[in-house]
């Protein structure tokens, strides 16, 4: 169970939207989307990072999100499958992270799923993506947020073909879009630099930009297992996020918020 005041006013933004505007407009402190990147699922088996982050948040009745990488489910794997349908449940928004997360160089040049690669190459990556979460999960996403954050001309036009995504992660292009952003703020974030979580900077940056309405923070569970310092951190973080009472929230649910 989540604490009653994020249910009472989640239940207020699913029933009534202009209520839930006032719910926004009396609270001080901002909304945070923890931006959980990275899922798959190497021989079979979850990576433990993963395991530790959720059981965690959720012992803190705590939601985050994660993004969902669809190779992952290309190959059978039912317990893969109930696990990451058992965080859906849960209240986790499971969002399109791209197909590969691959990186290549073709001419000395670094080709990334969604910067270099044709506009039907990287239409594929996320219609596949989208299918197979329905197909393996019955899962329909509606946020996308592309690997390494890094995108292109194309990305724009093959993520405007897809109805089915409305909120777009870190956009780093300045084309526009009709999709809803959440942009990220450099100085408030979980990792400094990636991959290390870092409670003091964080604090600091938090402190800074404290009357944002949202602040999205990214994180990489599998990355926080090799030191334990790491994981450490990102308690404190959270720790230190219930104490100042943010509202924590999912993409959708903010998108659907202000509407």
């Amino acid at each position: 169970m989540f604490r009653i005041l994020g249910v009472i006013i989640m239940a207020v933004l699913l029933t009534n939207c202009k209520a839930s505007k006032e719910v926004a407009a009396i609270h001080h402190t901002p909304y945070v989307i923890l931006k959980l990147d990275d899922l798959w699922c190497k021989n079979d088996v979850i990576h433990p990072g993963w395991g530790n982050v959720i059981e965690f948040l959720n012992s803190q009745d705590v939601r985050g999100t994660i993004g969902l990488i669809g190779s992952s489910l290309e190959n059978d794997n039912p317990e893969y499958f109930a696990w990451v349908k058992e965080r859906e449940q849960e209240g986790y928004e499971i969002w399109n992270h791209g197909f590969c997360h691959c990186r290549m160089e073709e001419n000395g040049k670094e080709i990334r799923e969604f910067r270099g690669k044709n506009l039907e190459e990287q239409a594929e990556s996320i219609l596949k993506t989208q299918q197979l979460a329905k197909e393996k999960l019955g899962i329909t996403m509606q946020t996308f947020g592309a690997p390494y954050n890094s995108t292109d001309s194309n990305t724009i036009e093959a993520i405007e073909e897809n109805s089915e995504l409305k909120i777009w992660l870190y956009k780093d292009t300045e084309l526009e879009t009709s999709k809803y952003l959440l942009n990220r703020i450099p100085e408030v974030n979980i990792e400094y630099p990636l991959h290390i979580p870092d409670f003091a900077q964080f604090k600091a940056g938090y402190e800074k930009y404290r009357d944002e309405p949202i602040l999205i923070i990214q994180g990489h569970p599998r990355s926080w297992t090799e030191d334990e310092d790491r994981f450490e951190n990102f308690k404190q973080i959270i720790l230190y996020l219930k104490k100042e009472e943010v509202i924590f929230t999912t993409p959708y649910e903010y998108y659907l918020l202000n509407q």
